[in-house]
């Protein structure tokens, strides 16, 4: 009995961690105007630096908003996430907010949104979703102003029987000063050009950890690029901003310390904006800071917010190398393998104690028997 218990408190302490894993998500919505004022997400707030220096609540919520985009004119867009308790249903919508504080929702909250909306459009009006489906397939979309719905990568059945359930795609985007449609996907870099020809910038960026699984990829949020062509990339498993030169080659561009991990980033002119997120060893959000790293090499922390506004920054040169110091999203699989394998021999060790008692007994049974006879 003593065994089952310690194996029920196995699996119990197994799940709780693998639940507590699997609650870091992120956002990675930043974006800055033409006036140098930054926009960013802790998911359920999003926050305004603006030219001053100045924290403020730019739009707030229960919701969840976990990317950003901007215009010309500098009015802010989100892809909204909420669940309903009472219906158990989960709905989607996308609101537009003016530098005026003017709020709407230009798609009210819905369950499953119109098929290829998003927060990104074109000059000529369309928006463009990607999502991977059925994984690993990526089906990237293309919805016109009218409505009319195209696979511009995926087949016509894959198109047919997808159902979209939110107007963000599977990772980051941003459109390159070349019109070209650029996005991360698990590990993955993507380039899309107007011809619709998809280019692999980056494939399966795998962990710098020699400890780490070599074939285990880390996984890239927020991406942005420069009118140069330079693609700047969130690289959270690595704890750095990935920079992808227009001839392909790879560098680290900049390094986050301590617990902290870049999910987001966006670029003006020469400068480059780095949304970061920390969290506790049971991955639960500690706080979420934007960092500014200037043409001259210089680094500053612009805001803090979240529990981790309180601890003092300390910072380190753009190239230092530091160590994750906590687990990765994607080791959620990991764990869990490891998770069901341990709860599996305790299983296994209290059904054979419990058998191999039972023999005893019965053999213990039989030789008292005889022994009265």
């Amino acid at each position: 009995m003593r065994a089952l218990v310690l194996a029920i408190l196995l699996l119990g302490s197994v799940c709780l961690f693998l639940t507590a894993k699997a609650q870091a998500h992120p956002a990675w919505g930043i974006a800055v105007d033409r006036h140098g004022q930054v926009y960013f997400s802790d998911l359920k707030t999003i926050w305004k630096i603006d030219a001053h220096g100045r924290l403020s609540v730019f739009r707030t919520g229960t919701d969840h908003t976990h990317e950003l985009n901007i215009d010309d004119a500098g009015s802010v867009y989100g892809a909204e996430n909420s669940y309903d308790p009472v219906t158990q249903r989960f709905f989607s919508a996308i609101w537009k907010s003016t530098p005026a504080g003017d709020a709407s929702y230009l798609l009210a909250p819905i369950e499953h949104p119109p098929m290829g909306t998003s927060i990104w459009k074109d000059p000529d009006g369309n928006s463009y979703h990607f999502v991977n489906h059925p994984k690993p397939d990526l089906l990237v979309l293309k919805r016109t102003p009218n409505g009319t719905v195209t696979a511009l990568v995926g087949s016509n059945d894959a198109l047919r029987s997808y159902v979209q359930d939110s107007p963000h795609s599977s990772g980051a985007t941003a459109f390159g000063a070349d019109g070209a449609l650029y996005f991360t996907n698990g590990s993955t870099v993507y380039k899309l050009t107007k011809n619709n020809t998809l280019t692999v910038l980056a494939r399966h960026v795998v962990k710098e950890d020699p400890k780490e699984t070599p074939a285990g990829g880390t996984p890239l949020f927020g991406i942005a690029v420069n009118a140069q062509g330079d693609v700047f990339v969130a690289d959270y498993g690595n704890q750095r901003i990935l920079k992808i030169a227009p001839d392909g080659q790879l560098t680290t561009h900049m390094r986050a310390e301590e617990s902290w991990f870049p999910t987001g980033v966006a670029v003006s002119g020469s400068d480059l904006y780095v949304l970061e997120n920390s969290f506790t060893p049971t991955s639960t959000p500690i706080g979420t800071r934007v960092r500014k790293l200037s043409s001259d090499g210089t680094v500053s922390v612009l805001a803090t917010v979240g529990e981790g506004a309180n601890r003092p920054a300390r910072e380190t040169p753009a190239s230092a190398h530091t160590e994750p110091s906590v687990a990765d999203p994607n080791e959620v699989l990991l764990y869990a393998l490891v998770g069901i394998g341990a709860s599996g021999c305790a299983l296994s060790i209290v059904v054979w104690r419990i058998r191999r008692k039972r023999s005893v007994d019965s053999s213990s049974q039989t030789t008292c028997s005889e022994q009265h006879v």
